[in-house]
């Protein structure tokens, strides 16, 4: 019992609220409405998410031991990502041979660079190229604190949040004003995160004073919501994978997104006393990292159901082939009923929840016998 005391579980709803949105993203929203009128997906709040979410779990006991620090994540972000993308290398070198993604090129440097210069090279495992912008962000962090202590210099958490904010704002500057260097959204993915995980370890700090009634807190997150509308004409969207910002005031983009934050930040405060403890959520936030990485592959094996069924079977006449076998985020759906892609939904988290605990219980089964 004294074990769960430790457990934050606002925090794990929060986390399987993100990853739901992940996934929903990908599948045209996931069949149904949770708030998108006014928290749109393409903001991109749930990413910022994560990364809030990381800033607010950041420990500043390993700046006394940062090499155990960059190992541990080393070993929790990046080795698993390779695993994966080697994983995905060879399942697409197989499938192309049945005309599946003929674009894709399976070498040396789609395995071993393109994860860090883009991600997801095999369209499959599309959500790892968020793993390099979250690793980056946390080795640069602890060693700016580092440089700190050592210095004997202590961080003011608004300063540090503020300057945080400015790179941010840079990146988005810099986009708008039609920088394209290949190389510029491995800069840029980190510069547009950076404040949002600058946020999460601002928030810890000051969580105290996070006592605004529910009216009023949602009240407030509304009126600037809403304000936004009319100002934008609607809710702009953006694309931090690619450091497209579409011409936006650059701090649009973050104040946007840290709306969102906000608003399920308090969604997950009032679930909490009913579901934190609730076995299910607690999978899906502990499976976060599979189900960014292979939700996709959830997505495809429904798709190859409805393949076969149209090709065997003589239904669904209008499933496309084409695109079945050369773009990923295609999600077919029979007839009008865009609700059924809750099925895909579904399938991205319960297929990547499964697959991560079939390979958690064969390292389990290994460590035990050797």
């Amino acid at each position: 019992m004294s074990e769960n005391k430790n457990i934050n579980y606002t925090f794990k709803i929060l986390y399987a609220l993100g990853i739901i949105f992940v996934v929903a993203g990908h599948c045209n929203g996931g069949g149904f409405s949770i708030f998108y009128e006014f928290l749109p997906i393409y903001i991109c709040f749930n990413l910022g998410l994560f990364m809030f979410s990381s800033g607010y779990f950041y420990n500043s006991e390993n700046e006394y031991n940062i090499k155990k620090y960059i190992v541990k994540k080393l070993k929790h972000l990046i080795l698993p990502l390779y695993l994966w993308n080697i994983f995905y290398a060879g399942l697409i070198f197989v499938i192309k041979n049945f005309d599946f993604f003929p674009y894709i090129s399976v070498n040396l440097k789609t395995i071993f660079i393109d994860p860090i210069l883009s991600g997801g090279q095999f369209a499959l495992n599309l959500g790892g190229w968020f793993i390099i912008p979250l690793f980056v962000i946390h080795i640069i962090n602890i060693l700016v604190r580092k440089i700190f202590m050592l210095c004997k210099i202590r961080i003011n958490e608004i300063i540090y949040f503020i300057i945080s904010l400015i790179m941010g704002l840079l990146c988005v500057y810099i986009s708008n004003r039609g920088f394209d260097a290949d190389w510029f959204p491995i800069l840029g993915r980190v510069l547009y995160f950076i404040p949002f995980y600058s946020l999460g370890i601002l928030y810890r700090k000051y969580e105290k004073y996070d006592r605004l009634p529910s009216i009023l807190y949602f009240s407030i997150v509304m009126s600037i919501i809403i304000f936004i509308m009319f100002l934008e004409n609607g809710i702009p969207g953006v694309s931090p994978a690619e450091c497209k910002f579409n011409n936006l005031n650059p701090l649009l983009p973050f104040v946007l997104g840290f709306l969102g934050i906000a608003f399920w930040l308090r969604i997950a405060k009032i679930l909490e006393p009913a579901i934190g403890k609730n076995k299910y959520i607690n999978i899906i936030a502990d499976n976060t990292y599979s189900i960014m990485i292979n939700r996709l592959l959830g997505f495809m094996i429904i798709k190859t159901l409805f393949a076969c069924i149209s090709k065997y079977f003589g239904y669904f006449n209008n499933f496309d082939m084409y695109e079945y076998k050369t773009n990923v985020l295609y999600c077919y759906f029979p007839n009008i009923f865009s609700q059924l892609l809750i099925i895909y939904l579904i399938a991205g988290i319960v297929f990547s929840v499964i697959l991560q605990l079939i390979i958690n219980k064969l390292i389990k089964n290994f460590i035990h016998k050797y």
